[in-house]
C-alpha cells in the first residue's frame, strides 16, 4: 500500500507556515520572557519547539491536506473444475479408483493450477452445487443444469476456463450440446467411465395404471434394451411377492436392441401392490442393477355397479355398454326410466343418455341428483331439454338462444390433471369423427376440468366437449354431444380394435366410480414417490360445519421398513397445514396423523412407497463423443482421463491468459481523523506539564 499527502495549496506554503510558527514562538518563549530567569535555556527551548510543532499543525492544516493511499489488487482469472458427481462412475469396473485415488488426483491438478488460477469446485447430477469433495452418489445427471448455472453466475468480461470432468451419460434435461455456447467460456473435457463396449440387458421402463381393480384384466407394457447380446436370449420374468405372472422369453437379433411388450396380469390382492420384472443375466454382463424394474399398482377391492339410464334407445348405449362391459369388476345394468323407476343409491355411477330429454321423461327422476352424492356421468344430444336442465341447477348451465346443433371433433386439453391418458390415447382421439353437440354457451357454477374442446370446421375453440366438475361430493361429467358409435367404429378402422375408445370410457367411469371420503381431519399425499422426489403432504383439519382451521398441532408419525418411528410436526399455512419430508429413502412407509380439537381426537393412517429409479444404474457404457462435442462447439481442450496432466500444462502455458492488476485509490482528508486534533492535543498538554514541573508550581 502506498501512502501520501496532498493539500489543495502549494506545498511551497510549508515555508512561511514553519516561518511564522517559529516566529511566534520565539515571541512567547524568548522576547520578553520572564521565564528565562526561572529555567535554563535548553529547557526553553523545549518548551518553543514543542509550541513551533502545534502551530505547525494547526497552520497546515489550512492548507486542506489530504491523505492518498493506493492498494494494488492481483485478479486471478477463475477456472472451475465442474464433476459430474452421479453414481454412475461408482457402477463401473474402476469404481474404487473414482472413489479413492482419482479425488486425490483432481486435488493434485487443482494445486498446480492454483498458482494461476482462482479454483472453484462444482459438483452437478440431480442440482449443481459447489462442492469440497466429490462422493458420487447423485441419482441422475443433468448436464444441460450446469450450463443454466454456469450461464447465470459467469459475470460478462470475466476470465473463466471450465474444466468438466464426466462420463458423457445423461438422464435428465435436455441436451446440452444446444447450451454450451451460451456460456461465454471454453468448455475442456476430460472423459471418465469405460467406454468399451460391453454386454448390457436393461429395464428401460415398465408401466401400468396407477389404479386397478381385483380379478381384472390390468395392461402392462415394458421396454428392453439389449447392446452387444446379438444371438442371446431375453428371460423375462414378472413376480408378484412369491407368485409369477408373467414370462417370456426373447431372441436378440442384432448388436442394438430395443423392444416393447404388452400384456395383461390379473391383480389377486387389494391394496397398493409392487410388481417386480427380472432379466435373466446373460454370460458376460457385468452391469446386474438394470436387469430389473418394479412398478407399483393400487389394487381397488370393489365391484362397480353402474346404471345406463335412457327414455329411447341410440347407438350410443350399444357403444357405451360395450366399452365397459369388459371390465369384470363391473355390473351395468340399462334402464329405461320411460318404463322403469330405480333407486340412486343401489349404484356406485348413474350414466344419463339425453336425460332430461324433450319428452319430458326423466325430469322428476333426476330430482334424486339434487339430494344425492351418487356421481354421475350426462351425455348431451339433440333429444336432450336444456331448459329442465338449467332448472336442475346441478351445476353446468347452457344458454342456448335457437335448438342449433354442429359437428366438433375433439381436441385433448394439454392442461387436463385429473388422470393420465396415454399419449397413443390422445392422438387416437384427434383422429375420432365429430358428434353432434348443441351450440350454445357453457358455463359451471363450480370448479370445472375441461378434458376435451370443440373443434368446428377446423378452427379449434374454447367450447367443452368432455368436462368434469364436482358439487361438494358429488363427481359430475359431461359428454356435451351425441354420435359416440362413430368413435367406436373409427377406433376400430383405424387400429383394428376398440383400445383407446374404451380406454377413455374406463378412465372416465373409474375417476366418477371412485367414492369421496369426506372426514374432519384429511390427508393428501401420493401413493408413490420418487427417491429424488421433495415429498410434501397436505393436510386439512375441518370444523362441525366443515370449515378448515388449523389451530391445534397436527403431530406425523412416520414408520418405515424397519418398524422405526419418526415424529413430525405439520407447519402451519394459511388455513391447512403442510409437511415437507425430504431425502427419505427407498422402502414402504406407514403413517399415523393425529390431531386433538374440538373435544375430540382425529386420527388418520396410510401408507406410501418411496421408489428408486435407479436411473444411473440403466446404462454404464461411457459416451466421450458427447464430451468431444461440447468441447469442439466452445472452441476447448478434450482429453482421456489418462492425458489429464496435458490439459494441466496446457492452461498453465496458455499466455492469453492472464492475472488482471488494478490499484484502487482512497483520498481522505486529514481533519476527518481523531489523531491529528489528539496530536496537538498531546503536544500542548505535554507542553503544559513540563512548564508547571519545571517551575514547581
Amino acid at each position: 500500500m502506498n501512502i501520501s499527502i496532498l493539500t489543495e495549496h502549494s506545498l511551497w506554503w510549508l515555508l512561511p507556515i514553519v516561518m511564522l510558527a517559529v516566529v511566534l514562538a520565539y515571541g512567547q518563549y524568548f522576547y520578553k520572557n520572564t521565564l528565562k530567569n526561572d529555567l535554563s535555556s535548553t529547557k526553553i527551548l523545549t518548551l518553543a519547539s514543542l509550541r513551533t510543532l502545534v502551530y505547525i499543525g494547526l497552520l497546515f492544516l489550512l492548507l486542506n491536506p489530504n491523505i492518498k493511499y493506493s492498494q494494488k489488487h492481483i485478479e486471478k482469472p477463475l477456472l472451475i473444475w465442474a464433476q459430474d458427481n452421479s453414481q454412475s462412475l461408482k457402477l463401473g469396473k474402476d469404481s474404487v479408483y473414482y472413489q479413492t485415488q482419482y479425488i486425490a488426483d483432481v486435488d493434485a491438478v487443482l494445486k498446480s493450477l492454483s498458482q494461476k488460477y482462482e479454483i472453484q469446485k462444482l459438483g452437478f447430477g440431480e442440482e449443481v452445487k459447489i462442492l469440497a469433495d466429490f462422493d458420487f452418489t447423485d441419482q441422475s445427471s443433468d448436464y444441460a443444469s450446469l450450463f443454466s448455472y454456469l450461464k447465470n453466475n459467469i459475470q460478462p468480461g470475466q476470465q473463466t476456463q471450465l474444466i468438466l470432468a464426466g462420463d458423457g451419460l445423461y438422464n435428465k434435461g435436455n441436451d446440452a450440446r444446444f447450451l454450451v455456447q451460451e456460456v461465454k467460456c471454453p468448455v475442456h473435457t476430460i472423459a471418465l467411465g469405460d467406454a468399451t463396449s460391453q454386454k448390457d440387458l436393461s429395464v428401460v421402463f415398465l408401466r401400468s395404471n396407477k389404479l386397478a381393480f381385483l380379478k381384472s384384466n390390468t395392461p402392462v407394457r415394458l421396454g428392453i434394451k439389449a447392446d452387444f447380446c446379438e444371438g442371446e436370449e431375453i428371460f423375462i420374468q414378472l413376480d408378484s411377492d412369491s407368485e409369477t405372472l408373467y414370462r417370456d422369453t426373447l431372441k436378440i437379433p442384432n448388436a442394438s436392441y430395443y423392444v416393447e411388450k404388452d400384456f395383461f396380469i390379473t391383480p389377486k390382492k387389494s391394496g397398493l401392490q409392487k410388481y417386480r420384472l427380472s432379466l435373466k443375466a446373460i454370460k458376460g454382463e457385468s452391469n446386474l442393477k438394470n436387469n430389473k424394474g418394479e412398478m407399483l399398482i393400487d389394487v381397488l377391492d370393489s365391484k362397480r355397479k353402474i346404471a345406463i339410464c335412457y327414455d329411447s334407445y341410440h347407438p350410443d348405449i350399444a357403444a357405451l355398454y360395450s366399452a365397459l362391459e369388459e371390465q369384470s369388476n363391473t355390473t351395468i345394468r340399462l334402464i329405461d326410466v320411460s318404463k322403469k323407476q330405480v333407486d340412486f343409491s343401489d349404484f356406485n355411477l348413474m350414466i344419463f343418455y339425453q336425460l332430461p330429454s324433450m319428452k319430458h321423461v326423466g325430469g322428476n327422476f333426476l330430482n334424486q341428483l339434487t339430494h344425492s352424492r351418487v356421481p354421475f356421468m350426462m351425455i348431451l344430444g339433440g333429444a336432450s331439454d336444456f331448459n329442465l336442465l338449467n332448472r336442475l341447477n346441478l351445476g353446468l348451465k347452457l344458454d342456448q338462444t335457437h335448438d342449433l346443433f354442429q359437428n366438433a371433433r375433439m381436441a385433448y386439453s394439454d392442461r387436463f390433471s385429473l388422470f393420465e391418458m396415454d399419449e397413443e390415447d390422445r392422438k387416437a382421439f384427434s383422429t375420432f369423427p365429430p358428434v353432434m353437440s348443441p351450440m350454445g354457451k357453457y358455463s359451471f357454477n363450480q370448479e370445472s376440468h375441461v378434458m376435451g374442446t370443440q373443434i368446428v370446421k377446423a378452427v379449434g375453440t374454447e367450447t367443452p366437449l368432455i368436462a368434469f366438475s364436482q358439487r361438494d361430493d358429488q363427481k359430475q361429467a359431461y359428454i356435451l354431444g351425441e354420435g359416440l358409435w362413430r368413435w367406436k367404429l373409427q377406433d376400430y378402422k383405424m387400429n383394428q380394435s376398440h383400445e383407446h375408445f374404451n380406454a377413455l370410457l374406463n378412465r372416465m367411469v373409474q375417476y366418477l366410480a371412485l367414492k369421496v371420503k369426506r372426514n374432519q381431519l384429511t390427508i393428501q399425499y401420493d401413493k408413490v414417490y420418487k427417491e429424488t422426489d421433495a415429498i410434501q403432504i397436505e393436510a386439512q383439519l375441518y370444523d362441525e360445519s366443515y370449515q378448515t382451521i388449523n389451530k391445534a398441532d397436527l403431530n406425523f408419525l412416520l414408520k418405515n421398513d424397519k418398524d422405526e418411528a419418526f415424529a413430525y410436526q405439520f407447519e402451519r399455512s394459511g388455513k391447512v397445514y403442510n409437511l415437507d419430508l425430504n431425502n427419505l429413502p427407498a422402502g414402504n412407509y406407514q403413517f399415523e396423523a393425529k390431531v386433538k380439537a374440538f373435544d375430540q381426537e382425529f386420527t388418520q393412517k396410510g401408507s406410501f412407497v418411496v421408489r428408486s429409479e435407479n436411473l444411473e444404474s440403466k446404462q454404464v457404457q461411457a459416451n466421450p463423443a458427447f464430451l468431444k462435442d461440447l468441447s469442439e462447439l466452445s472452441g476447448a481442450l478434450h482429453f482421456p482421463l489418462s492425458q489429464m496432466p496435458q490439459l494441466t500444462d496446457s492452461l498453465l502455458a496458455n499466455k492469453n491468459i492472464k492475472a488482471r492488476i488494478s490499484v484502487e485509490s482512497h483520498f481522505r482528508s486529514v481533519l476527518n481523523f481523531m489523531w491529528v486534533l489528539c496530536s496537538i492535543i498531546i503536544l500542548l498538554s505535554l507542553e503544559w506539564f513540563l512548564k508547571k514541573y519545571w517551575l514547581g508550581i
